[in-house]
């Protein structure tokens, strides 16, 4: 798949695929390169592993979604999905919050061992929690992210426990993935997108409109919160990230930028 980006001082061109079956070799769902491009001459200037770029820079922008939404003083998480977004997710978040115990979840026990393993160099002293199921990671986590390619949810529609809770969602890429049950939705009283075009987009957006569980008057791009157009709400804080090209060029442009 080509995705071309242009800004105003760079282009950037992504070679991406995919391809499911890479779990079984240990080796990431999607690959991908990325070239970034002098605007005026088209030139390239530099050439990105595009799995490590897109990793980091959906990272980051669900990480914003934490800063606006949980509580200061959340040190509680969880984590559903431990490849390489799931893993990049859990260091930008401890970053932005004081997280003294992170619960992990993935249906493979290999690869929670080994996120547990790599997580450690990084964060020693939070206390990594494998758990048996999403229910036990979900009620004791105040930040819930999740990081799946799934097409069915991953998570209860019972208890009502993401009542007071912060939720993340950066799976759910494609029109056809679902992470999240019905039930949640019903209860939304406001969402939080990175990009409106997510609407026509995820699962978790799509399926949920159409069905008339939230209206599309309930779902807010992030940077009206950041701008004080709308407050954050009192209730569950709902954060559904989709991405865009536009994240890899300027995610490119931050490091090219800082390395040249």
């Amino acid at each position: 798949m080509l995705m071309p980006c242009f800004g105003v001082e760079y282009f950037c061109t992504k070679l991406v695929s995919a391809h499911p079956g890479n779990l079984k070799n240990r080796k990431p769902v999607i690959t991908g390169t990325l070239i970034l491009n002098d605007a005026e001459t088209g030139e390239p200037l530099a050439a990105f592993d595009g799995s490590k770029l897109t990793a980091m820079r959906t990272a980051a922008v669900g990480t914003v979604g934490i800063k606006y939404l949980a509580p200061e003083d959340a040190d509680t998480m969880g984590i559903i999905g431990l490849g390489i977004q799931g893993f990049h997710q859990a260091l930008f978040a401890c970053h932005q919050r004081p997280i003294r115990e992170l619960r992990i979840l993935d249906r493979t026990i290999r690869i929670a061992t080994r996120f547990k393993e790599r997580f450690r160099d990084y964060y020693p002293h939070v206390k990594v929690i494998p758990c048996r199921n999403a229910m036990e990671l979900c009620s004791a986590s105040e930040i819930v992210i999740t990081a799946t390619a799934s097409k069915t949810p991953i998570v209860p529609g019972t208890d009502k426990w993401w009542t007071g809770k912060t939720v993340i969602a950066t799976g759910s890429y494609q029109p056809e993935m679902r992470e999240f049950p019905d039930e949640i939705f019903r209860d939304m009283k406001r969402m939080f997108v990175d990009t409106l075009h997510g609407l026509s987009e995820a699962g978790d957006l799509v399926e949920p409109i159409s069905n008339n569980l939230i209206r599309k008057e309930q779902i807010f791009p992030i940077s009206d919160l950041i701008m004080g157009k709308v407050d954050a709400g009192d209730r569950t804080r709902f954060f559904k990230s989709v991405g865009m090209a536009a994240f890899d060029l300027y995610g490119a442009k931050l490091v090219y930028e800082n390395l040249a």
